[in-house]
């Protein structure tokens, strides 16, 4: 047992001397050159100062840097705040826009309507009534062939569907209508005309003057009538045509007269 614990112990107190051996060499360096250790000791102080100093100028490069990238990133926000902010505005602008649109295009809409339903309320007014002449104690005719009867004298003409100019009455829209006329003639004169539709030939009124009639009749003023109603439609075109080598009278009492006008629409 004390055999082994010399063995232990041997190796310990070798180990002792030799670092205090060393311990004692060192102390006798430091003591023979102490200049060359602190001149060492400096060097390596100021070669650790340099490498930190180049680290720290490292490091305000770098803030430098950041710093600028951060301005730029501020700057950059500004920019993007102020278009958002353009934006906005102009979103804002085109809503407010957007709704004076609609507003208009409503009134419009509404003024549309409005102007449709006085259309189709004019359109359901439709009456004309006419005599031949303006003139007093003329004749019409006689012609050689088939003549469109003008009336100018026009006392009514709801519509102006009837044409003063042409004596052609035009339908504005489908629909039931109704036609008179009323044709004179003077003396011996005969007279006869025809409702005309488009080019058919409806309904005729005559006065005939012969020899036995004029002998036995006194002389004046006689007259023709007839009516009729007529499915027509829109563009369709209605006039009295006065029949070939007949004549028709008209004067101030306005006795030749045609007229016309709408009964339902259809």
């Amino acid at each position: 047992m004390r055999m082994k614990m010399a063995l232990v112990f041997l190796p310990f107190l070798l180990f002792s001397s030799v670092s205090m051996n060393q311990m004692d060499s060192d102390r006798k360096i430091s003591a023979v050159h102490p200049e060359g250790n602190v001149h060492t000791a400096l060097a390596k102080m100021a070669a650790a100062l340099a490498a930190l100093k180049s680290k720290v100028s490292v490091l305000e490069q770098e803030t430098e840097e950041q710093k600028e990238e951060l301005e730029n990133v501020t700057t950059w926000r500004e920019q993007k705040k102020d278009e958002i902010s353009t934006l906005k505005n102009n979103i804002e602008g085109q809503e407010w826009k957007r709704v004076q649109v609609d507003a208009q295009e409503k009134n419009l809409i509404s003024l549309t309507d409005n102007l449709k339903q006085q259309l189709q309320v004019s359109a359901n007014k439709v009456a004309f009534s006419a005599s031949l002449l303006n003139e007093t104690d003329t004749y019409t005719g006689p012609f050689a062939i088939l003549t469109t009867l003008v009336f100018k004298h026009v006392v009514t003409n709801i519509g102006d569907a009837y044409n003063p100019q042409t004596g052609v009455f035009t339908a504005p829209l489908r629909g039931a209508y109704h036609f008179q006329w009323c044709i004179s003639s003077y003396e011996d004169e005969t007279t006869a005309a025809v409702l005309v539709k488009n080019d058919q030939q409806v309904f005729s009124a005559w006065e005939y003057r012969g020899f036995f009639t004029t002998m036995n009749d006194d002389m004046g003023v006689s007259s023709a009538s007839n009516g009729a109603s007529l499915l027509l439609e829109e563009g369709d075109a209605v006039s009295l045509r006065l029949f070939p080598l007949c004549v028709i009278f008209d004067y101030g009492l306005h006795i030749s007269s045609f007229s016309g006008h709408l009964l339902f629409p259809m």
